[in-house]
């Protein structure tokens, strides 16, 4: 049986990064610590796609003294890819 590929279209309001509430995407840029998200319309097609950023996904959540994720105070745990950080830290990293 021949598979039928359904042709997504690639435009925010097709994509689960898009923040229809706040109107904006749902990447964090962060610069200087700082957090900024873009504001886009549902019918844009994806800026970062456009101007060649390549996304990844950092996840960070905080934990109790048990290892047990908290809303409390705790540790922060940060989930990475392997390159975030750059290939020299890799190296550094490695050592």
């Amino acid at each position: 049986m021949e598979e039928k590929k359904k042709n997504i279209q690639k435009i925010c309001n097709n994509c689960l990064l898009f923040d229809r509430e706040a109107g904006r995407c749902k990447v964090a840029v962060l610069v200087d610590g700082q957090e900024y998200h873009m504001p886009v319309d549902p019918s844009d097609k994806c800026h970062f796609d456009e101007i060649g950023i390549e996304i990844k996904q950092v996840r960070w959540w905080v934990e109790d003294e048990n290892g047990k994720p908290t809303d409390q105070d705790g540790v922060v745990k940060m989930e990475y890819p392997n390159d975030f950080f750059g290939k020299e830290a890799e190296k550094i990293k490695g050592q």
